[in-house]
Parts: C-alpha cells; sequence; structure tokens
C-alpha cells in the first residue's frame, strides 16, 4: 500500500491525475478497454475536471461506472451521475463510455438492473473517497452483511448524509479491481487512515481496511 502526502490543493489534484492516467492506459495495453469505478463527492470535482483535458488516454476504450449513487433524478443537485457528467464526461473524455443506476426505476429494480450491468465486470481501477465516518463509496459504518457479497450491487441508507437511500457496489467488486486509488482530504480524515494502519480493522466499522493491500494507494491533500 502507498500513501502519497501532498502539500497544496494543485500537488493533491496534479498527483491523483497523474496517478489516474497511468492506471488508465496500463490498463489499455494491447488494445484493451479499461473500466474505472468512479466516486461521487466534493473532492474527486477538481480531479475529473483535471482529467477530462487529457489527450493521452484513448477515451474510446474507457468505461466508466458508478460506485455508488444516491436515489434521486439524474437531474438532482445531489446526483453523482449529474457531478460525473458536468466534470468528467466533457473535453476529451466525452467520448467514454458511462454506465450509472436509472434511477427512474423503482429502488429494487434499479438496484437490480444496475447489478446486472455491471456484474459480470471486473474493474482495472477504482477511485474512492471516506467519509469521516469511514464510510467508502454507500457503505456506511456499521457496514450490513450484504455488503460482503454475493450481489454487486445493493441498496444502503444513511440518516447522516444527504439523500437517505442510497445504490452501492458491494466489496467483491472493489477487492477485484486491479488498482485503487483513494483521494482523501483533511486531517480528520487522514486520522482515520492512521487508526486502520495501527490495527483497526474491523471491516464493519472501518470499511477501507478491507482494502489496505499493495493494490492500493492513498492520496492525502
Amino acid at each position: 500500500m502507498d500513501i502519497l502526502k501532498t502539500s497544496s490543493a494543485e500537488a493533491f489534484v496534479s498527483t491523483a491525475v497523474q496517478t489516474i492516467i497511468e492506471a488508465i492506459i496500463e490498463a489499455q495495453n494491447g488494445g484493451k478497454t479499461a473500466t474505472v469505478g468512479l466516486s461521487g463527492g466534493s473532492t474527486p470535482k477538481p480531479v475529473y475536471e483535471k482529467l477530462s483535458l487529457e489527450k493521452t488516454i484513448d477515451w474510446k476504450r474507457v468505461t466508466f461506472f458508478l460506485l455508488d449513487e444516491r436515489y434521486v433524478p439524474t437531474g438532482h443537485s445531489d446526483s453523482n451521475t449529474k457531478m460525473i457528467r458536468e466534470t468528467l464526461l466533457k473535453n476529451s473524455a466525452a467520448d467514454a463510455a458511462f454506465l450509472f443506476p436509472d434511477t427512474t426505476l423503482p429502488l429494487e429494480d434499479c438496484v437490480a438492473d444496475y447489478d446486472a450491468k455491471i456484474s459480470a465486470r471486473y474493474p482495472d481501477l477504482v477511485i474512492l473517497g471516506m467519509g469521516p465516518d469511514g464510510h467508502i463509496a454507500s457503505l456506511f459504518p456499521p457496514v450490513s452483511p450484504d455488503a460482503f457479497g454475493p450481489a454487486s450491487v445493493i441498496h444502503t441508507t444513511t440518516d447522516s448524509f444527504a439523500v437517505r437511500d442510497r445504490i452501492s457496489v458491494t466489496f467483491p467488486v472493489l477487492e477485484a479491481a486491479v488498482k485503487r486509488v483513494f483521494l482523501i482530504t483533511g486531517a480528520e480524515k487522514y486520522a482515520l487512515l492512521q487508526k486502520m494502519q495501527d490495527g483497526n480493522q474491523d471491516a464493519s466499522l472501518f470499511p477501507a481496511s478491507t482494502l489496505m493491500d499493495e493494490k492500493t494507494t492513498w492520496i492525502i491533500g
């Protein structure tokens, strides 16, 4: 596991973008399509904005998918789909494919439909954040048993953040990724990472602890 601490907001963004570019280009070796899981939230926005301008990637051979979504219409201000379209799927990256939950469907159907869309996909890269409570994607502590599979997608809930009903991938999807990049900012989240390094690795309370292996890079702002 690598931990890259950056000294400024600009360095955080540039380090993240370069790490993501390298992972995508490596995944495309031999003419393959890179499959990349995306997180929402505010932290990755400037990273996605800069990444969208990158011209060294063959964007027609990139498929993005959401690691989690709020159960709201795609035009809603809290929609991760909306955020991704506005920050990443433009400029050079407009040619990439994008899979996301169909929130026009009833909630249970939305979950089942998205599970069918992504369950056969093995991510080359997942881009993750971590909340101050330790949640990743929309897997909130204490994490429910169904987050450990066998389904690839589940319905989760939170009363601590915007929009109670969520759609989230499960641990097997995150564990299957060839590479993972965590983007976190602030002393509170860094302290949480240090707690996990010190042995607080109950997966139900510290979900990211299941992903602390050689495939994971933490970029700290």
